[in-house]
């Protein structure tokens, strides 16, 4: 993990297969900024196509998870980077390359989540959140088009009624609400959150080569296709994981 570029805004750690990314903003809330784009791109990337990391988990120091976009940069100040809101490449096409990762992609909800904060949660396989986390999502009231791929995300994670109550209403769903509606898979103490987090990218990161790229890609697909077409998908995948493990066929 030498010549990492020096973050200001994020960390970036890998533990035993684990890639930590942490928005790193406390006394702001972890409000987002054009610079921690940049960097969160770069760390993502990073872990991403790092042989050595097997599974990736993000979250918030300090009290937050991410309030939302930073205000300063509403009305069009450019960050250190010399971009606008809106301009860098996290905001600008980067949830495909995030969507399109093979690795588990965890998230720990250690706070709220808010605006651009509750979108960049939604592509990620797994959402643990804890007690003190919020989901909010303000855009209607803000008179914001949510972004990050949420129109695409929202109406498959859970439904598209209750995908336009949340976005229509611009609702704020606390933990356990979250959790009701599938937006969280579970709920777990503020204290045990990360290592829990952290436990569980080791665990399926210590799958068999292949085969989470594979499951993933099989749900993915599922959800667009046919019922015909997902039963061929997971029979010419079972074919080629064969060799995975020994005599053993279902």
């Amino acid at each position: 993990s030498e010549d990492l570029m020096s973050y200001r805004e994020i960390s970036y750690d890998v533990d035993r297969g684990a890639a930590l990314v942490t928005l790193r903003r406390p006394e702001k809330l972890n409000a987002y900024t054009p610079d921690m784009g940049e960097e969160l791109v770069d760390a993502l990337r990073l872990a991403i196509s790092d042989e050595h990391v097997t599974a990736i988990v993000l979250t918030g120091a300090g009290r937050a998870f991410c309030a939302g976009a930073d205000r300063g940069f509403y009305h069009g100040e450019r960050g250190r980077c010399g971009l606008r809101l809106g301009e860098e490449h996290f905001l600008n096409g980067f949830v495909t390359e995030l969507a399109d990762c093979e690795k588990p992609l965890i998230v720990a909800v250690n706070g709220v989540a808010s605006g651009i904060g509750a979108t960049m949660l939604l592509p990620f396989d797994i959402r643990l959140a804890s007690n003190k986390a919020a989901l909010d999502f303000p855009f209607v009231r803000l008179g914001i088009s949510p972004g990050f791929g949420a129109s695409y995300f929202l109406p498959r994670l859970i439904g598209m009624g209750l995908a336009n109550d949340i976005l229509l209403n611009s609702r704020k769903l606390g933990a356990q609400n979250a959790k009701q509606l599938g937006l969280v898979q579970q709920i777990i103490p503020q204290e045990q959150l990360l290592s829990s987090a952290l436990a569980m990218a080791r665990y399926i990161g210590g799958a068999p080569p292949g085969i989470v790229a594979r499951c993933k890609q099989l749900l993915k697909d599922g959800c667009d296709g046919s019922l015909v077409e997902a039963i061929e998908r997971e029979q010419f995948s079972a074919r080629e994981m064969i060799g995975n493990f020994q005599g053993q066929t279902h």
